[in-house]
């Protein structure tokens, strides 16, 4: 009874949790675009990524962090007590959004496995200079240009879009794809997917982070060395090629121009017009060197005052989470 207590106190936490979040994030999301109007690309992509899987992040660090410490300290070992049917209701929606977040983890992963394999079967290896990972051209496959793989990236390219594009447009397109690995667009996609929830909002917020890490990806290959007008070709004749397009939408990869995403083409185009017009100034692209490492440096003094704020507060915040744990049990 101490271990099935405990396990159904965490599930009941962690779905009242992730459903409040949701709920609050509801309101952000509808005001997101007004306030990031003018915001940079790669600020946009982090808020609108943070926005999306605050609310299971939250709901997996208080059930973790909180109510599980909480009980285990606590409750003791020979404990009566019964749970009862709100309880019990409580923890059974917790298993159900546990339950799907896994499975689509496990279904996303499984369908681009098997892809990847199907390429590699029918594909050429490419030896191109200055791409840190391998490149496959792929035979009878339509519109393809996209990269796969989160800890193992692999770059697959399809024999039209091959023909279709000059060397520097390929070459400007691969440093686009290159940005996405060393920004981990593959793991965030994985996990925008697998928190999907049949919401207004959160379609909205998704289309939003995949035209604005799209745009950041295409200002990094820039600042890394892709000449702005052959990227913007690259884009203009593959997005011309995407109708054909035939990937399935459970598989996490990052496209050149993503799949449902082509009415941004043109947009990103046109950002990249204003990227060639200054060019002639260096100070931009050595801004925004110096902005994406004050970016990470961020993120890790983020992650280490969490750290220490979570160290210094949890002795207190036990007790306090074991009355609501014992709440919810009576």
């Amino acid at each position: 009874m101490f271990y099935s207590l405990c396990i159904a106190l965490c599930l009941a936490v962690m779905f009242m949790v992730c459903a409040a979040a949701v709920l609050l994030s509801l309101p952000a999301i509808r005001l997101g675009r007004a306030a990031l109007e003018t915001a940079r690309p790669q600020t946009q992509a982090g808020f609108w990524f943070l926005l999306r899987v605050a609310p299971f992040a939250l709901a997996a660090m208080v059930s973790l962090g909180l109510a599980l410490p909480a009980f285990l300290e606590f409750e003791p070992h020979s404990t009566g007590e019964m749970m009862k049917w709100p309880l019990l209701a409580l923890a059974a929606l917790g298993t159900v959004v546990l339950a799907m977040i896994i499975g689509r983890i496990a279904g996303l992963l499984s369908t681009t496995r098997v892809l990847e394999r199907s390429w590699i079967a029918r594909s050429k290896k490419l030896c191109l200079p200055g791409v840190p990972f391998p490149v496959y051209s792929v035979r009878d496959a339509s519109s393809l240009l996209a990269v796969t793989g989160i800890f193992r990236p692999r770059v697959f390219i399809s024999s039209d879009v091959a023909q279709a594009l000059t060397g520097e447009e390929l070459s400007a397109a691969l440093e686009h794809e290159v940005a996405h690995v060393n920004r981990l667009d593959n793991l965030k996609q994985l996990l925008l997917k697998s928190t999907r929830l049949p919401l207004r909002a959160f379609r909205a917020a998704d289309t939003e982070w995949t035209n604005a890490s799209e745009v950041a990806a295409d200002e990094t290959a820039v600042s890394c060395g892709a000449s702005p007008l052959e990227l913007s070709s690259a884009l203009i004749k593959v997005g011309r090629l995407s109708d054909k397009m035939l990937v399935p939408a459970r598989f996490a990869a990052s496209h050149l121009v993503p799949c449902g995403c082509g009415a941004s083409t043109g947009l990103r185009a046109a950002h990249l017009r204003a990227l060639l017009e200054s060019e002639s100034s260096p100070a931009n692209f050595t801004g925004e060197s110096r902005s994406n490492s004050c970016n990470r440096g961020g993120r890790i003094l983020a992650a280490v005052c969490f750290v220490l704020v979570y160290s210094v507060s949890v002795a207190t915040l036990l007790p306090e989470m074991h009355e609501v744990l014992e709440f919810l049990v009576r």
